[in-house]
């Protein structure tokens, strides 16, 4: 776009500016409009970049929030929020503004299980309020309750019963806000909130942007410190793509050798910058939690080093988990009423070898007893496995238990992410199966299956797969994979991974989870792909 002459780029911000006041009910062209202005600030530099950026996110939201919670209007997330918010972290960190950077990024990553998540809004604030906020609160449940069962009513009146119920639903939210201490109901979190997800340890968020690419350490007590990396997007997209042809090889020797090519660029172009100012600032084997965005999210920053000798890789360093926002870590935080030292865990083991279409998974059997015999003291152990794994009795245990490690097939679908599925007895036990399940008390999930946190491949920051659908459950600690897991060397790792769960009262506990895995892989003889494809998602 040419602009000749200083008025016509005033009268141009001057229209663009109107979107700021646009109406609660936004359009598509509204949203388009508010594309155009950040197309045309970035070019021009213009002081109102970061504006246009807050702008478009707003209107997306409220965009999206206007429509019917159906895995089909991801479509529509593809389409409008590409790139939007990575971007505008990249504008604000570009501009100093590095707590905006990270308030806009929460707001607009993972937007459909945040949306989602209204449902399940905890709401003793609201109750909490007096009497009119009884009555909003249980009004607010009843609502939510309808919507989940028009959810799972599919017919051809979904839609409008979606449409009325969601109108319904946006006005419970209006008339709370109303209230005293509660204009903020839903709304996107502070920064003075979320930094709390850091109370456990360093939040490192990894942006790639087409803009620039950054790292974000969050810290409790201090201010964000902003890393900026040497990378550029596309050499992150090259080393993913590197990545996924290292683990597809058929020779486990070719596996590791050029798997350990792609972990040391990751070491020298992103991850060693930010152990630079992690040993300025925290312990040795304290725990640290990455944020990875974009095509970062692929990439195993956890397993990056020089692989030298006589060099510490990062595992030799800190423990590494992951979390797919800010507001995802502060949840699985919660307190758990049953996670107490006493208290005996309900655990369900759910094994499937012989799915129809699928290669038998010889070891399934071995890996299940086995995990019996680890667990079956402190905990109240139950196992399915064969024509029992079916759908419908799989969805009524997971309901019912704190504990599951499911041992069977993942099915990652890339283009469909809300087909993505476990394979059991009778089918494809799929996202948008799981998205209806609400467990009484979930603590911890192991998916012993491959691929289970590979999400959508057009929009990866919207974190959909099997992993995430766990932690929407409600499950606060998940071990899930990257890619695919051999099925020799399953029993190995699952057995010395749940004798490290048990702690020194004998006792079970998920918040255990993280450093189990570390020392299982540290430990443990398999190749270097098995060694590095489970990661650590949760509390």
């Amino acid at each position: 776009m040419q602009l000749r002459q200083a008025d016509d780029e005033k009268s141009l911000f001057t229209l663009y500016a109107q979107l700021v006041d646009a109406p609660q009910l936004v359009s598509s062209n509204n949203l388009s409009a508010a594309r155009s202005w950040i197309r045309v600030a970035e070019e021009f530099q213009h002081p109102s970049t970061l504006l246009a950026f807050e702008t478009s996110l707003r209107l997306l939201i409220h965009h999206l929030a206007a429509l019917p919670l159906l895995p089909q209007y991801l479509i529509i997330l593809k389409e409008r929020s590409a790139s939007l918010a990575v971007d505008a972290f990249s504008a604000c960190l570009r501009r100093g503004a590095r707590v905006r950077a990270v308030e806009l990024l929460e707001q607009g990553r993972s937007i459909f299980w945040s949306q989602l998540s209204r449902l399940r809004f905890p709401l003793d604030d609201v109750m909490a309020s007096g009497p009119v906020g009884r009555l909003l609160a249980d009004e607010f449940m009843h609502v939510a309750s309808l919507i989940r069962i028009a959810l799972n009513s599919p017919g051809a009146d979904q839609h409008g019963r979606l449409c009325h119920l969601n109108f319904e639903i946006q006005r419970l939210i209006i008339n709370i806000r109303e209230l005293p201490g509660l204009s903020r109901f839903l709304l996107p979190s502070l920064f003075s909130d979320i930094r709390h997800a850091a109370s456990g340890g360093p939040v490192i968020i990894v942006n790639a942007s087409q803009y620039s690419c950054d790292a974000l350490v969050i810290l409790l007590d201090r201010d964000p410190i902003h890393i900026p990396l040497q990378i550029t997007q596309e050499s992150v997209r090259d080393l993913s793509e590197e990545l996924h042809a290292s683990t597809e090889r058929a020779k486990k020797v070719d596996v590791t050798r050029e798997l350990g090519s792609v972990l040391r660029n990751l070491w020298d172009q992103v991850v060693s910058p930010v152990v630079d100012f992690l040993l300025t600032t925290l312990p040795l084997q304290s725990r640290i939690w990455w944020c990875p965005t974009a095509d970062f999210s692929v990439l195993p920053l956890h397993a990056a080093g020089p692989y030298r000798k006589g060099e510490r890789n990062l595992s030799d360093l800190y423990i590494s988990s992951y979390t797919p926002t800010l507001s995802a870590l502060i949840r699985a935080r919660r307190s758990s009423p049953s996670n107490t030292a006493g208290g005996g865990k309900r655990f369900i083991a759910i094994g499937q070898a012989n799915a129809i279409g699928q290669v038998e998974l010889l070891s399934v059997g071995t890996e299940l007893a086995n995990i019996g015999h680890r667990i079956g003291g402190p905990a109240s152990f139950k196992q399915i496995e064969g024509p029992e794994s079916c759908i419908s009795r799989v969805a009524e245990e997971l309901c019912k238990t704190e504990w599951v490690h499911l041992a069977c097939h993942g099915l990652p679908n890339r283009t469909r992410p809300f087909e993505s599925a476990f394979a059991l007895h009778d089918g494809h036990f799929t996202i948008e199966r799981i998205m209806r399940c609400e467990p009484e008390n979930p603590q911890f999930a192991y998916l012993s299956a491959c691929h289970t946190t590979v999400g959508d491949e057009v929009s990866p920051d919207e974190v959909i797969h099997l992993a995430s659908a766990m932690q929407f459950a409600g499950f606060r600690s998940v071990i899930g994979t990257m890619w695919a897991v051999d099925d020799a060397e399953t029993d190995k790792i699952t057995s010395t991974f749940y004798k490290h769960m048990v702690d020194e009262s004998g006792c079970l506990d998920y918040t255990r989870a993280a450093f189990a895995l570390h020392k299982t892989m540290r430990s443990v003889n398999v190749p270097l792909d098995q060694r590095i494809l489970y990661i650590h998602l949760g509390a």
